[in-house]
């Protein structure tokens, strides 16, 4: 009778389970209410559900989309480096692994600490535009995608989910990153749709206003513990040759 741990499918649920967990971890690490302002204001100024949406739906599938890509690409191009050439032994897949955990970490760790020394400290985002029509805000949204570029959670991600093997693995990883990193503007949007845009912009502010410090400690905890984890991951490996993360 085979082992559990000898299925390849029981495996490859247990490395995606991992995956996604790790996905939501480094979502929530990237909580950021930017999005959410920016479509508030919009809102205040007089912005059209049109134009409202096309900022969102751009904002939430234009990351997703742009993730999946870099991830696609940076894998494979990762996997293929003759690590020999650098590394004084014969690496193995886990060992790169393990390397890149230590880079991400730590860089993780001290994006934690810089946002522990000025909480306000988020990546740069672009700004709503004076004009709040549906193609200056659609534009404003493709620029917001972008900008994960510059979120280290986000740079994390691409490289682990980069190391699946599936196609559908690493999409899902990064929507299940969106969909956390993104949860308050989805919440808006809903409620545009449904509310009267006063409300929606008065209970938002109101809220924002109480519950924002909380999110600041708790996105910057976050972020601390995900590097954290990444970094003990990687001292794992070296101790005992088995890495607890998806590789």
């Amino acid at each position: 009778m085979a082992k559990l741990g000898s299925c390849p499918w029981t495996g490859y649920h247990w490395r995606m389970d991992k995956l996604l967990l790790t996905a939501f971890a480094l979502g929530l690490a990237s909580l950021d209410f930017t999005g959410t302002l920016l479509a508030l204001g919009a809102l205040g100024a007089g912005a059209k559900n049109r134009a409202l949406l096309a900022f969102g739906l751009v904002c939430i599938l234009g990351t997703a989309a742009f993730g999946i890509t870099l991830s696609l690409v940076i894998g494979p191009r990762i996997s293929g480096i003759d690590w020999s050439r650098f590394l004084p032994h014969n690496p193995t897949e886990d060992l790169i692994a393990a390397l890149v955990e230590v880079l991400l970490g730590l860089g993780l760790v001290a994006w934690g600490l810089v946002r522990t020394l000025s909480p306000s400290t988020t990546p740069p985002k672009p700004a709503v535009p004076r004009s709040l029509g549906f193609s200056s805000l659609a534009a404003v949204g493709i620029l917001f995608a972008l900008a994960a570029i510059l979120d280290p959670p986000f740079l994390s991600l691409v490289v682990i989910a980069g190391r699946s093997e599936h196609v559908w693995s690493v999409a899902a990883a990064h929507s299940t990153w969106v969909l956390v990193s993104h949860a308050p503007l989805i919440l808006l949007l809903v409620l545009a749709l449904v509310i009267d845009h006063e409300i929606v912009v008065a209970r938002f502010q109101s809220v924002w206003s109480r519950v924002r410090p909380i999110v600041v400690r708790l996105v910057t905890v976050t972020v601390l513990l995900a590097g954290t984890l990444l970094v003990l991951d990687a001292a794992w490996y070296f101790i005992t040759g088995d890495l607890i993360l998806p590789t």
